[in-house]
């Protein structure tokens, strides 16, 4: 197994759910973080688990997006009854907010997903991601791949993370008439998880899929970001569609439906 050094001030990404974030100001980032993938990649035979933080550049959408789908399949299998009547009032009544009893002990629960850029502040010692690389190609598995496992026996401080990502949210009167503007931004930002997924899935190199979204699209990055420190993640956690129950569930379903479906066009299974 080699080792390869990231020197101080490389810029690497991580994902996350929003639920975690005030755990990471507070605390930085675990020595370990287990990878989640998603639940059709588990029983691959090079889809490894390795002792440290997966730290990436698309590879982090990938991340946000496996921790998304399996938080968001648990929540629908714990409050089948609600999500149900929540779905179907909102198919009946697509621009109005469903009132439904129980969404605020629901609503807490949800995360949504988040990239974070973090600066190393000193050299760090990385490993290959055996899912892409052998052990002795950390350098390649970094270089072509952008997919990492940092081993810092700290973790990473909270002061080395710079910034948060987060796709456009929504609220219900975006859902009123025709396609709004700012739907088709929440689902571009919900493909590049699906990048993400390709990188995974069909082994697509990040550099060519990342050339090809910003030639369309003019970005590379969820479209929304703040930086990271407490002001912003109270900014953030009072937004509309964060503070509010029903608008946070629906940005949890509106983003599952646009990786459901930009997901099969790509031959993926979420599930």
């Amino acid at each position: 197994m080699s080792t390869y050094v990231l020197p101080k001030g490389t810029v690497v990404k991580l994902g996350t759910l929003s639920n975690n974030l005030y755990s990471f100001l507070n605390n930085g980032v675990p020595a370990v973080l287990p990878r989640i993938g998603l639940e059709s990649q588990q029983n691959l035979p090079d889809f490894t688990q390795q002792q440290g933080i997966y730290v990436g550049e698309l590879m982090a959408y990938f991340a946000a997006a496996a921790l998304f789908c399996q938080t968001t399949a648990q929540l629908y299998t714990e409050h089948k009854e609600t999500m149900d009547q929540f779905v179907q009032l909102l198919q009946t009544k697509r621009s109005s907010k469903p009132n439904i009893h129980g969404l605020e002990d629901l609503s807490v629960q949800i995360g949504l997903p988040i990239v974070l850029e973090i600066v190393l502040d000193e050299d760090c010692k990385v490993l290959a991601d055996t899912h892409f690389e052998p052990s002795d190609k950390t350098e390649k598995c970094w270089t072509h791949w952008r997919s990492v496992v940092l081993n810092r026996a700290e973790g990473i401080p909270a002061n080395w993370i710079k910034k948060f990502y987060f796709p456009r949210l929504l609220d219900y009167r975006d859902l009123e008439g025709t396609r709004s503007p700012r739907v088709l931004e929440q689902t571009i930002d919900t493909s590049l998880m699906v990048g993400g997924m390709m990188q995974v899935w069909h082994k697509d190199a990040p550099a060519d899929l990342l050339m090809a979204f910003k030639k369309q699209y003019g970005i590379i990055n969820f479209s929304q970001s703040m930086v990271f420190d407490a002001n912003s993640l109270e900014r953030f956690f009072n937004l509309n569609s964060m503070i509010d129950p029903a608008g946070r569930l629906l940005n949890q379903l509106t983003i599952w439906q646009d990786l459901d479906a930009l997901a099969q066009k790509q031959g993926i299974p979420l599930q």
